[in-house]
């Protein structure tokens, strides 16, 4: 390992109960084969995080406490490993890392589907903030090869955005967006409003954003065509009468309720594609089944970012897409149960800890 600035010990948000988050005082983990240290700048929660906290996953994610949670985060390569010479990466880039790090010999793996990985359960697979040590903590180690530069123009807050966003960039290239396309997005939390900008990206020309409360405010502020309150009006109504009748061609689910589903497949065209994005943390959902065989629908389950988070990345830098709405809700270390009570009480689009 090269000379690194790292103390031997870092502050860090743990798990050690369900229900809790506490602060720790916690060994600095050590970059290993092939692995950088990275000191973390910010860290978001997200819905995911709340359900581990609350025990939604306790045994798979995580696997046993005490737990350090965190997957969306941003930060500074203080050390490298031994192996990473060759990397591009050195001391002082700023960065960002995926959180699936598959085994790398299964089949989907060499097939570019790490985030399939066929060993979930087996050494070599590691899905941090998950099943692995997570990075609402000081520091944090991770594959070189699951790690990527920022440019200057994407900040540490941004930065902690680009999981998300690449999950919803991974989402259009599933559902294969076509220019002029029409789009509706179920949740306005973080993954819709991203959701909204990346679809417009890849061509959308029509992005109608379902959801309720100020967060439809910034949708319209965010560029979506259209906002449906569903406490306010029938979301399937809403968007048949904005398109004609007809439904539009693209539906994301980035509300993770269970609920929903048939008003997802109800408010999409014949031979439409529906693509889900949001856990439901076990829920089990009820719905029509004709409607998918006689209308051809498409219906795709959306996991993760293979491959995506360099695309993702340029978007930010480009301006495609937006994060300054985004990133307003900010905590320090201390304030960490104040973040994941605005989490909990949806007063904050994203909780981000600033480390």
């Amino acid at each position: 390992m090269t000379a690194t600035t790292a103390p031997r010990t870092m502050r860090a948000a743990l798990l050690a109960e369900f229900g809790r988050l506490t602060l720790a005082e916690l060994p600095v983990p050590q970059p290993g084969p092939g692995e950088v240290l990275c000191r973390v700048r910010a860290c978001g929660m997200c819905g995911t995080d709340l359900k581990i906290v609350n025990g939604g996953f306790a045994g798979t994610w995580p696997p046993s406490l005490p737990f350090v949670i965190g997957h969306e985060w941003s930060g500074v390569v203080v050390a490298m490993g031994p192996g990473t010479e060759r990397t591009g990466l050195s001391p002082g880039d700023r960065v960002v890392a995926e959180n699936h790090a598959g085994c790398g010999a299964c089949p989907l793996c060499r097939a570019g589907r790490y985030n399939l990985c066929e060993r979930v359960r087996e050494p070599g697979f590691k899905l941090y903030g998950h099943t692995a040590q997570g990075a609402l903590a000081q520091y944090a180690a991770r594959p070189a090869v699951a790690t990527h530069k920022l440019p200057d123009s994407v900040s540490d807050l941004a930065g902690a955005l680009v999981n998300q966003a690449a999950l919803t960039v991974h989402a259009a290239r599933r559902a294969a967006v076509t220019p002029g396309a029409s789009v509706a997005v179920f949740g306005p939390g973080l993954l819709g409003l991203l959701m909204q900008q990346v679809a417009r990206a890849a061509g959308a020309t029509q992005v109608i954003v379902v959801g309720r409360g100020a967060r439809l405010d910034t949708a319209l502020e965010l560029g979506c065509s259209a906002v449906v309150d569903y406490e306010r009006a029938d979301p399937v109504s809403e968007i048949r009468a904005m398109t004609e009748g007809r439904g539009v061609d693209y539906v994301f689910d980035c509300s993770g309720n269970a609920e929903v589903v048939e008003q997802l497949l109800r408010s999409v065209r014949r031979g439409g594609t529906v693509a889900m994005l949001g856990l439901t943390g076990g829920a089990v959902a009820r719905f029509p089944l004709d409607p998918l065989a006689l209308d051809e629908l498409n219906l795709l389950g959306v996991r993760s970012s293979p491959n995506a988070y360099p695309a993702t990345i340029r978007l930010m830098a480009d301006g495609a897409i937006d994060t300054d709405p985004l990133t307003r809700d900010q905590f320090d270390l201390d304030h960490v149960g104040e973040a994941f009570a605005a989490l909990e009480s949806r007063s904050a689009i994203r909780p981000l800890v600033l480390l």
